[in-house]
């Protein structure tokens, strides 16, 4: 089965730090999607903290070459399976909306740390915030 991924940050095709190309490569751009949420700024990369009450993240949805390439995006991640409770990201199985209207069943890494102390992408488009 073909795990699909949604992006919000550094893995985005106009997001110029190489992630894209080096994490992403292989993989099927399926379009542009978005889900409830909220961005925070963590670093230089952003934290997605899901929520029905927030506005909407931007991002997209890619299909991946295989569990090997997910297994890898984990890594990137440092996100650990099973979770650490001090990793930084949890991976999740979520519902995104398609740019087409569409719901789609996809992975994202959800921030998994307090975000008390860090800055709201209040646009939800980690590249408009950049």
């Amino acid at each position: 089965m073909t795990p699909f991924l949604f992006v919000y940050g550094t893995l985005r095709r106009a997001c110029h730090t190489g992630a894209h190309q080096r994490y992403l490569q292989g993989a099927q751009f399926i379009g542009g999607a978005r889900v409830r949420g909220q961005l925070f700024h963590i670093r230089y990369y952003p934290g997605l903290v899901l929520s029905e009450e927030a506005g909407w993240v931007t991002g997209e949805v890619y299909a991946l070459t295989g569990e090997q390439h997910l297994q890898a995006l984990d890594a990137y991640e440092e996100c650990s399976n099973p979770p650490h409770p001090d990793d930084e990201y949890r991976r999740a199985q979520i519902d995104v909306q398609l740019d087409t209207g569409a719901i789609k069943t996809v992975w994202t890494y959800v921030y998994a740390q307090s975000t008390r102390h860090l800055i709201a992408i209040n646009s939800g488009d980690f590249l408009s915030a950049n």
